[in-house]
């Protein structure tokens, strides 16, 4: 399974440096996974985008419209006290910034209950550092290929 950071979970969504190897991966067998959070944070990135006049309000309509046909089928990791406790442990760790460090406890917590890998897909070197310190599968949405 894939799990796809806000980074690269809003390729998907906006055409960007990525987002082609993001649809790819997206169109496998199974929906991507993500943190809860990410929602809040798909929309900052489409309200930063619309601010800065990168897209229309007619634009942002369409992509808010897209986004929650999508978000309603992705697997959702919810924050829980658990998911807290690891992403403080990851940032006394790591170097990361506290969503970053969110998403890689939601992965790892994920990570927990499956027999294979979990394929962490962001565009943050530092944040794809620490997700494979901590024994997943990284990928860069920007500099991986995806055939």
């Amino acid at each position: 399974m894939i799990y796809f950071d806000t980074s690269a979970l809003i390729k998907l969504f906006v055409k960007e440096k990525g987002s082609e190897g993001a649809l790819r991966l997206a169109q496998g067998q199974f929906p991507p996974v993500t943190a809860a959070i990410a929602y809040a944070e798909v929309y900052s990135g489409f309200n930063r985008r619309k601010r800065e006049g990168y897209i229309s309000d007619k634009q942002y309509r369409a992509l808010s419209k897209q986004f929650e046909e999508y978000w309603a089928t992705y697997v959702r990791i919810e924050l829980t006290s658990d998911v807290l406790v690891l992403a403080r442990i990851l940032l006394e760790r790591h170097p990361l910034r506290a969503l970053d460090a969110m998403h890689l406890a939601s992965a790892m917590s994920f990570q927990r209950g499956m027999q294979e890998n979990l394929h962490f897909v962001a565009a943050d070197n530092r944040l794809l550092d620490a997700a494979s310190a901590e024994h997943l599968s990284p990928l860069n949405i920007e500099t991986d290929r995806f055939e």
